[in-house]
């Protein structure tokens, strides 16, 4: 195994250029930290995002390690299940197929001392391919890892509104998504899944949840112009 230090830009992983934030309000950078292992059992291509900003060296290492240590425990949950995997092969005298594991992130926004990003998960087992996603939204200022309800001012509503948003998209749009569904949703979480970008609020769900399973995860993008000024300040200022 060997883990190396490259650059990617933010949009595009693969990209040999570093990514540094176009508006000044964060000056973060993001490096990336390749690491790659080959064997019989499993090939691993995993790329941990490396975040750099002038902000206090305590809240840089802890989101650090947050998103380093997910990537780190995915990583060893496929190598213990492909050992499996490959125990299994061997007892049956089959050929061993090779588990294959792979990401690749993007940071979507990053001011006003708001991190989002958000990763996805491939691996290969036996031929299919499974796709996973999760997402890091921070206020880097303290820290706090932020729920979809703390983009919105207090008082507010917030799970509300975005149902409603979200019941307008499969009403308008219900070809994209299981017959019936705006009957079947029953509404978002506290701890929905989300990442924001400079215009949207993007929420993403399981396979099969709104949307049969395919190549793409489920996911609805609202607006963020849709929720006016029920939103904190300092994403009104993002808006563009």
């Amino acid at each position: 195994m060997f883990i190396s230090m490259n650059s990617h830009c933010y949009y595009c992983p693969y990209s040999s250029n570093m990514y540094r934030a176009a508006s000044p309000s964060n000056r973060l950078t993001v490096r990336t930290k390749d690491i790659k292992s080959s064997n019989e059992k499993i090939k691993v291509d995993l790329r941990v995002p490396v975040i750099q900003v002038s902000i206090s060296p305590n809240i840089l290492q802890f989101i650090n390690s947050n998103i380093n240590n997910d990537i780190m425990e995915f990583k060893r949950q496929m190598e213990e299940a492909a050992e499996e995997n490959a125990a299994k092969a061997k007892a049956k005298n089959q050929q061993i197929n090779p588990y294959r594991i792979s990401n690749v992130y993007a940071v979507t926004y990053n001011k006003n001392n708001i991190l989002s990003l958000s990763l996805i998960y491939e691996q290969v087992i036996n031929g299919i391919t499974y796709y996973t996603r999760t997402t890091y939204n921070y206020d880097i200022r303290t820290g706090k890892s932020l729920s979809v309800l703390d983009l919105f001012k207090p008082g507010i509503n917030a799970k509300a509104l975005i149902n409603t948003e979200i019941m307008k998209e499969l009403g308008t749009n219900p070809q994209k998504y299981f017959p019936g569904a705006i009957n079947s949703f029953r509404g978002i979480a506290d701890d929905q899944p989300f990442y924001i970008d400079n215009t949207d609020l993007v929420l993403f769900f399981r396979f099969n949840e709104i949307a049969p399973a395919g190549t793409d995860i489920p996911t609805i993008r609202i607006p963020l112009s849709k929720f006016g000024d029920s939103l904190k300040p300092q994403l009104l200022r993002g808006q563009v």
